[in-house]
């Protein structure tokens, strides 16, 4: 289900709660590397409420705004990759001895019953083995198992065949930043250990990657909504206007320092949030850990000075994710400004689109 090891060019659709992203991805071999050019792009805004959550209320706002990209970016692949993610999305890392493919699927079926807090036929199941035996006294398979329920792949599945498309593969949002890290920085993928954190409008999506292997994954009820929805509380100003203050606009009667106090309040929040996932993964084994680069992606990374929020707070570099690092775009077909300025926004739509599924 959730497409490990495929292979077949997809158009990546990343449906947020606050827009939907869209990247088809041409690739080719170059010697022992592949390459990937930007073939089609497109963003969109859903109307407020359209999802929540993680789950689609207005299933017709969410269908059209599909319908739109595809129309005024002149997509032609209807073969799509989504990517989920919230509270009905679980990730498991286990552990099991070496056995024969038999064995482990049944091995798996039973893992899944014992870690899964819902029952186990209200969801799919897909696993990944992260690190086979190198070595005849390694006895022991490291797992990822990954369970989503049902009703949320109903949920969104719904949506993309009313948009007349075809649904290939459900990937999970986290994955898909793996991929694009892996793609766009090869030099440190498998060197360092790196968080990625894709501040989204209503999920904050966490992973923690150690030298190539994934270890940590957490999605936070957090983002660029619950921001907004406290600017508007604490100001007493419109849904918009909130908006409009987080983008760097002014807001008429505002004071900027008024602004500014609330603003490192609800900064705050979220980066104690992510300092109890640090300790988490930081005290998770006996060995010394610890995260060595912070990448941000999501619409709320745009945010003034939230890099050097967090290099103050963790004392770990922090940049901007740009999945388009070493991904070509013609410049003659894409605006190189606005692929700069919104390519925070499409670390999930990237992955999805680097994900492949089989002829």
């Amino acid at each position: 289900m959730f497409g490990f090891n495929r292979e077949k060019e997809l158009l990546g659709l990343d449906i947020g709660s606050y827009s939907i992203k869209a990247v088809e991805l041409k690739s080719k071999k170059k010697e022992i590397e592949e390459l990937y050019e930007v073939k089609k792009i497109g963003y969109e805004l859903l109307p407020h409420d359209a999802i929540v959550e993680g789950t689609i209320i207005d299933s017709a706002a969410v269908v059209e705004t599909i319908k739109m990209i595809f129309d005024e970016n002149k997509i032609s692949n209807k073969n799509i990759t989504i990517g989920i993610s919230g509270n009905a999305v679980i990730i498991k890392k286990i552990s099991l001895p070496s056995m024969e493919t038999e064995e482990l699927a049944e091995s798996i079926i039973w893992e899944a019953k014992h870690n899964i807090p819902y029952p186990y036929e209200e969801t799919n199941v897909d696993y990944a083995i992260l690190k086979p035996s190198q070595y005849p006294e390694e006895t022991n398979l490291d797992i990822l198992l990954v369970a989503a329920k049902k009703d949320k792949i109903a949920n969104y599945s719904s949506a993309i065949n009313q948009a007349r498309k075809n649904l290939e593969v459900i990937d999970v949002d986290v994955f898909a930043l793996q991929n694009a890290l892996e793609v766009n920085y090869p030099e440190i993928f498998n060197e360092k250990t790196i968080a990625i954190i894709n501040l989204g409008a209503n999920i904050t999506n966490v992973i923690i990657i150690e030298k190539g292997i994934p270890q940590l994954f957490r999605d936070l009820s957090l983002g660029g909504s619950f921001f907004t929805e406290n600017m508007s509380k604490d100001l007493g100003i419109s849904f918009d206007d909130a908006e409009k203050l987080l983008k760097g606009l002014p807001v008429k009667d505002i004071e900027p320092e008024r602004f500014q106090t609330i603003l490192n309040m609800n900064v705050q929040n979220i980066i104690e949030e992510l300092e109890k996932t640090f300790s988490f993964y930081e005290a998770g084994e006996k060995k010394e850990r610890k995260i060595e680069l912070i990448f941000l992606s999501g619409g709320l990374s745009k945010l003034k000075d939230l890099s050097s929020n967090f290099e103050q707070k963790f004392k770990i570099k922090t940049d901007i994710f740009n999945p388009f690092r070493r991904i070509y775009f013609d410049e003659r077909k894409f605006d190189s400004i606005y692929l700069e300025e919104m390519a925070a926004l499409f670390g999930v739509a990237t992955g999805l689109a680097i994900r492949k599924v089989e002829k």
